[in-house]
């Protein structure tokens, strides 16, 4: 096989810079009912017209902590069980069960940082639409 013809075959998987930002403008349109980030800080505001599960907290300020990274606010988007806790004001005791339900779904993902979590982007997008049906869903009643 030539390397014009491997190139041929691999280039069906091979994803542009354009493509990578169009996704992330729709995760950013997704995302806006739901939260801000602040400029200076990074610190994530989630909207309280809302009712969220813990879990839907945990995604969306792991969500909002991906954004701040790059946006160059945050150096990074990983966050521990302590910071989740003191960010949200959930109990630290509370958190493992709806992390684990995030991590399953694929909404969250653990690096290689014992305790530390952060959102897949890949799957973020499915996230906040599930979201969104919800919130639709509670508007109506």
């Amino acid at each position: 096989m030539t390397e014009e013809e491997k190139k041929k075959i691999l280039e069906e998987i091979i994803t542009s810079e354009e493509d990578i930002l169009l996704k992330l403008r729709r995760l950013v349109e997704a995302a806006k009912p739901f939260l801000k980030v602040e400029e200076k800080t990074g610190r994530v505001v989630i909207s309280p017209d809302s009712k969220f599960t813990n879990a839907d907290k945990i995604f969306l300020l792991l969500l909002g902590k991906y954004f701040a990274m790059h946006c160059g606010i945050l150096k990074n988007d990983v966050s521990t069980l302590s910071d989740i806790s003191a960010e949200l004001g959930i109990k630290r005791t509370t958190l493992p069960a709806p992390i684990q339900r995030l991590i399953r779904d694929g909404a969250i993902e653990r690096p290689k940082e014992k305790n530390a979590y952060r959102v897949n982007p890949y799957k973020a997008e499915y996230a906040l639409r599930k979201l969104k049906e919800k919130h639709l869903a509670e508007e109506k009643k």
